[in-house]
C-alpha cells in the first residue's frame, strides 16, 4: 500500500502573522524558520491523527482488494476521482464511476464494487488498485475543527522555542488531548 500526495495544500491550517501573534513575535528575522514549522506540524498532527486538514489530492495504490469494498485512509473523504486497475505490463483499465458508489459520510470513507460487478470484469489479470481522490475538512483554515488548529499552534510554538536543544520536553499534554477526538482508529 502506497499513499502519494500530490499537492502542498494551497494554504496551511495557521498562517504566518497569526503564528507570531501567538508566540509574541515582532520582526521578520524569523518568518521562514515560522513557516517551515508551520507546514512540519501539520505534518505531524495529520500523521498523528492519520487525517487531511486541507482538501487535496491523493493517489492510494493497493494490491488485488479481497472484497468489493476499500476504506480510504486520510478522511474526511470529499471525492473519488478515478479508481483503475494496473497490470503487471503497465496495462491500466478505469472503472466507470457507474460502477461503484462512494460512501463520503462514513468515516474512513468507502468505495464499493455494485453488487454485479467484479474487479475482473474490467482487466483479468490486474495487480494493483490505484485511486485518486480529494480529502480535507475543506479549503480554508476555517473550515478545519478549532482544537486540530490550536494544536498545531501549541506544536509550532513548541518547535519554535525549543529548536536549538537536541532534549526538548517532551510534547504538552494539552496537545495530546485536543488531537485525541480526532484519531482515526483501525481495527
Amino acid at each position: 500500500m502506497s499513499l502519494i500526495d500530490l499537492a502542498p495544500p494551497l494554504v496551511e491550517p495557521i498562517d504566518l502573522a497569526y503564528a507570531k501573534l501567538f508566540m509574541r513575535i515582532d520582526g521578520n528575522a524569523e518568518d521562514a524558520l515560522i513557516e517551515t514549522l508551520i507546514k512540519t506540524t501539520r505534518h505531524q498532527v495529520e500523521n498523528t491523527i492519520g487525517r487531511t486538514l486541507i482538501r487535496r489530492s491523493f493517489i492510494y495504490r493497493i494490491p488485488v482488494p479481497h472484497g468489493r469494498g476499500i476504506c480510504l485512509p486520510r478522511p474526511p473523504l470529499v471525492s473519488v476521482i478515478r479508481m483503475t486497475l494496473i497490470a503487471e505490463n503497465d496495462q491500466a483499465v478505469d472503472i466507470p464511476p457507474s460502477d461503484f458508489t462512494v460512501s463520503a459520510k462514513k468515516e474512513p470513507g468507502e468505495i464499493r464494487l455494485k453488487s454485479d460487478k467484479n474487479w475482473t470484469d474490467y482487466l483479468a489479470e490486474f495487480t494493483t488498485l490505484e485511486i485518486e481522490f480529494e480529502a480535507g475538512y475543506g479549503d480554508t483554515p476555517d473550515d478545519i475543527p478549532l482544537p486540530l488548529r490550536q494544536a498545531i499552534v501549541l506544536l509550532l510554538t513548541h518547535a519554535f522555542e525549543f529548536r536549538e536543544t537536541s532534549e526538548a520536553p517532551a510534547i504538552p499534554v494539552i496537545v495530546e488531548a485536543l488531537l485525541a477526538p480526532y484519531k482515526t482508529v483501525r481495527l
